[in-house]
């Protein structure tokens, strides 16, 4: 048994197979072979399709778990409308010569990495809103959907998870999360708070424990990989008085 630590965001117990979630990488050219004005045109339409998206997860979210929490995706289109990010792709398409596609990729970058550089927790949090906003515009853009399909319910795994991400896991399936990176004061967090989602963030996890059985320990953040039979029925005799602990009847 291999035993990790990491801070817990939710207080709840969960087992279950690990599944390592990996994002599709896209496949972008770098050079436009028609005009700049053609693919700022482009541009602007893959991001007002993204703004309405967001209103759509805006009104789900506010549905199911009020205001405070969905102005996440209200945030988000505002990001998306802000001066300095859309005059940066507006201008690397023109000055470049570069594809939409490109372009937004690059802002992704730029501005991910200068709000992780900025020393409060806070502001570093907001690196994961700009790339949640610029995947949406680059899916808008190359006809893609965000599919997060689940054949069988798991503890999903990864460096982090953005906002919509969450929102668009199938919660039936979905046991638990648990990054690699993550912070405690992201929209992600906020999110999985929210809506009861067991997740512990900052867990050195490898890629080599794919499909193990572990078990999560929200009340002090421990993630035990191949968990004892032993260790199991003492964590179910010590958090009972709190419910069952989710999924451990499966390992």
């Amino acid at each position: 048994m291999q035993v990790l630590t990491g801070k817990a965001i939710m207080n709840q117990i969960v087992a279950g197979r690990l599944c390592f979630y990996r994002r599709p990488v896209p496949q972008i050219q770098m050079y436009t072979h028609g005009g700049w004005r053609q693919e700022v045109n482009r541009f602007h339409r893959a991001q007002q399709l993204a703004i309405l998206e967001l209103n759509t997860l805006y009104h789900r979210a506010l549905n199911q778990v009020g205001d405070g929490v969905a102005s996440i995706f209200l945030i988000h289109g505002m990001l998306l409308e802000d001066h300095d990010y859309v005059e940066t792709i507006r201008t690397l398409i023109n000055g470049q010569s570069a594809t939409a596609e490109y372009a937004v990729q690059m802002a992704e970058v730029g501005f991910s990495a200068a709000f992780a550089a900025m020393d409060s927790p806070y502001m570093q949090a907001r690196a994961a809103d700009i790339r949640d906003i610029s995947q949406r515009v680059l899916r808008a853009l190359m006809g893609g959907r965000q599919t997060l399909l689940m054949e069988e319910p798991a503890i999903l795994v990864s460096d982090d998870f953005l906002p919509s991400e969450v929102m668009d896991f199938d919660q039936r399936r979905l046991l638990g999360l648990i990054t690699r990176k993550g912070s405690l004061d992201s929209h992600t967090a906020m999110l999985v708070r929210a809506y009861h989602i067991p997740a512990i963030v900052e867990v050195p996890l490898l890629a080599r424990y794919e499909g193990h059985p572990a078990l999560m320990d929200g009340y002090t953040g421990s993630v035990y990989i191949d968990p004892e039979q032993e260790q199991l029925e003492t964590l179910r005799e010590l958090y009972q008085a709190n419910g069952r602990p989710k999924g451990l009847a499966r390992i």
